[in-house]
């Protein structure tokens, strides 16, 4: 066995205690004697301590108390994720990230609030299972979002919501027009109910699904096109309005009541007059290494567009519980989870916990229209 160390001696004030003890035990002494004075059973650590195991069991032995049981195994590396304490300590310091609890790391308080279950993770953890085969092993962070992702289409209720708004306005209604319309909280259980949403006038669509230049892989709105409101009937867009340096700013179309035709494509819409204003916060991968243990300088690995804030977003007013760590789908666009930001005179900041996946954006794009309510 090694020469263990077992205290070390500074002459630096403490930032608690200041200048009242000099003396500092050592991790490998005080590691067993907490862990047998918490009567732990098992104390698990990743390989690298595994040399450590001899000084840790002769540690106890001289003290002659009790002594758990060691069992090393490999680490969980996440892909694009660090975990590293150092490391987390320089996004943190350098401001890459806005606190420990930023929902970009994957730190306990980051992994909450960016919508992270503890059922969800447990089942990630069953998925990837412990080994002994090494700390270079990498798992995929995609595998740990079909968790989540898995869990909340079955939690998590739907609505309708547009990020970046636009307003569409049908020309060929009057402008007191209304008709109620149902929207179903989970598509693949009707039976768990619906909820009203009402056809006007004038709408609100999300920018994403608006050019002025239409092209064969485009499924949104574009002059001469037709397009379908998601639990609701075609529209044929007639003009799109601009602004300042080219923006849209408005969609002018007629509603298709009695066309037989079904479009290519359903969108997403909200009423002007049923909907709430809200902030939501897209997330992309922080690190844009797959493998960020094998970089020396983690600052040069950082995606510029980790994070996308849009202040004017719309999401349907039959959402009224937000409570933090509230979950919603907005269709089309991915799960979302209550921010601890949203305070209660109503500023609501919702997170994008993960997105759809690519299959299940599509195959939304495509769903036709919930049939004409009953007369």
């Amino acid at each position: 066995m090694r020469d263990p160390v077992a205290y070390r001696i500074k002459y630096t004030p403490h930032p608690h205690v200041g200048d009242k003890w000099c003396i500092y035990p050592m991790y490998d002494f005080t590691h067993p004697i907490n862990d047998s004075l918490e009567n732990i059973t098992h104390s698990c650590c990743t390989l690298e301590f595994e040399i450590r195991r001899e000084l840790y069991y002769e540690t106890l032995k001289r003290l002659n108390i009790y002594r758990p049981f060691v069992w090393e195994f490999s680490r969980l590396n996440l892909s694009n994720c660090v975990v590293s304490k150092r490391k987390l300590q320089t996004l943190v310091f350098n401001k890459i990230v806005n606190g420990w609890d930023d929902p970009r790391l994957v730190t306990i308080y980051g992994l909450r609030r960016r919508g992270y279950t503890a059922s969800a993770i447990n089942e990630f953890c069953d998925l990837t299972n412990v080994t002994r085969r090494g700390n270079e092993n990498m798992i995929s962070f995609y595998l740990l979002e079909y968790c989540l992702r898995k869990e909340l289409d079955k939690t998590a209720e739907r609505t309708m919501a547009v990020i970046d708004p636009v307003k569409l306005v049908l020309e060929n209604v009057p402008a007191d027009f209304k008709e109620e319309r149902k929207g179903l909280l989970f598509p693949k259980d009707p039976e768990r109910g619906a909820y009203p949403i009402t056809l006007t006038k004038e709408l609100y669509v999300d920018r994403s699904d608006v050019r002025l230049k239409d092209s064969s892989d485009f499924y949104g709105f574009a002059v001469g096109k037709v397009v379908g409101l998601k639990y609701a009937y075609p529209v044929k867009v007639t003009h799109i309005e601009t602004g300042e340096n080219n923006e849209i700013t408005v969609v002018r179309a007629e509603l298709l009541k009695d066309s037989k035709d079904k479009p290519k494509s359903y969108v997403s819409w909200v009423p002007v007059n049923e909907s709430i204003k809200v902030e939501t916060r897209l997330y992309e991968l922080l690190i844009t290494a797959y493998n960020p243990n094998a970089e020396d300088d983690i600052l040069k690995c950082i995606n510029p567009n980790s994070l996308t804030v849009h202040k004017n977003s719309r999401i349907h007013s039959h959402c009224k519980d937000f409570k933090v760590g509230k979950h919603y789908q907005f269709e089309r666009f991915g799960f979302f989870c209550v921010d601890p930001d949203t305070n209660p005179d109503g500023y609501i900041v919702l997170n994008r916990s993960v997105t759809l996946a690519e299959k299940e954006k599509q195959k939304a794009m495509k769903e036709t229209a919930a049939p004409a309510p009953k007369k």
